[in-house]
């Protein structure tokens, strides 16, 4: 019988792997004191907890904190429109006779007087073709007491002027714009 236990031993080491029965595991010989240790100071601790809530704290906890929030109520800071505008009036009105004084004394203050005869020709002209002015506003705008042939009276055409400016004419330009 002996020597089936042996067999048997035997047989169970070479599918285990190992030489004998028992077995310890890593480190355990290394770390044995600090648990030894550990189980010691635990013993010796209280077994009672070190933290007690009064009795209804839990039911009356949310009403404490609402009650502490609701107090501290801060009015919202309202800025009027209406005032901030009254504050800039009188920064615009400033503003605006500085302005005023600033342009007449630099832009006005000038001593040419806008005449007629300061205007260039081509001026007149694009003034004139720009307003769309027909002859009836013309005729309508002069009357006929206006126009009177006194005030064409410098103007004494004769044949022979008229015959010596047709001839002074250089003709081919005027061929050149007909065609």
């Amino acid at each position: 019988m002996e020597e089936q236990i042996k067999n048997s031993e035997a047989y169970l080491n070479s599918i285990l792997g190992k030489e004998n029965g028992f077995s310890t595991p890593d480190n355990y010989f290394n770390l044995i004191e600090d648990n030894i240790e550990i189980k010691l100071a635990e013993e010796n601790l209280k077994k009672e907890s070190g933290f007690k809530t009064p009795d209804s704290y839990f039911s009356n906890l949310e009403d404490a904190i609402l009650t502490k929030v609701n107090t501290i109520e801060k009015k919202p800071k309202v800025i009027s429109f209406k005032s901030r505008v009254l504050k800039l009036i009188p920064i615009a009105a400033a503003a605006s006779i500085i302005l005023f004084i600033g342009l007449n004394s630099f832009i006005f203050n000038k001593t040419d007087e806008l005449t007629l005869d300061s205007l260039s020709d081509n001026d007149i002209e694009i003034w004139l073709d720009s307003n769309t002015i027909s002859t009836n506003d013309i005729a309508f705008v002069y009357n006929d007491d206006l126009l009177s042939e006194i005030d064409f009276s410098f103007a004494t055409l004769e044949d022979e002027n008229i015959e010596d400016y047709i001839n002074s004419i250089d003709n081919t330009s005027i061929l050149n714009e007909l065609n």
